[in-house]
């Protein structure tokens, strides 16, 4: 078919895909790899246009998983997991605009309490850590906290360390 410089085209063009499972396994995969990208641009994009955030999870044919979340995946599901419906509400036509606000106000309350209660955890336990790895090598300890003897022993230790280095040729200046 000439276009409009009286040219024949060489190729069909962008074509119309029939939606429905496709049988060839090779053009499966490569069809999955690039509309997955597709897919997560697109969620990006709605999560910085609307300022929402977002979770995408996929299993591909070969039952890989992939994912995307804007902020990220483990926060979104996180929220979702503990989004407690609002009550029962009646529907007051004056007051239903601010009734939405109260309602996202209080879920994004929620999720940024819950976020806060997970990083009070996490600092819990690594204060929990750090104790225990001071308890166990007495080096772990900040130098204020040591006792003589231990100072006395760490100096040993850092002296032998300088020695052996100088041994084997290096420069601890």
């Amino acid at each position: 078919m000439p276009d409009l410089n009286g040219v024949a085209k060489k190729t069909k063009g962008r074509q119309k895909i029939e939606m429905k499972k496709m049988r060839n396994e090779s053009n499966l995969r490569v069809t999955f790899s690039k509309r997955r990208t597709g897919v997560f641009k697109k969620a990006s994009e709605l999560a910085t246009l609307c300022d929402v955030d977002v979770t995408v999870i996929m299993f591909s044919p070969g039952n890989r998983v992939f994912s995307f979340g804007s902020p990220s995946v483990d926060s979104v599901v996180q929220c979702y997991k503990t989004h407690v419906p609002p009550p029962l509400l009646t529907l007051d036509l004056n007051k239903v605009h601010s009734t939405v606000d109260e309602v996202e106000l209080h879920t994004h309350l929620h999720c940024l309490s819950n976020q806060i209660a997970i990083e009070k955890k996490r600092t819990k336990d690594l204060n929990h850590l750090a104790k225990a790895a001071e308890d166990q090598f007495w080096w772990a300890r900040p130098i204020e906290s040591m006792i003589d003897s231990q100072l006395d022993k760490y100096k040993k230790m850092l002296e032998e360390f300088k020695r052996q280095l100088k041994e084997k040729g290096g420069n601890l200046n």
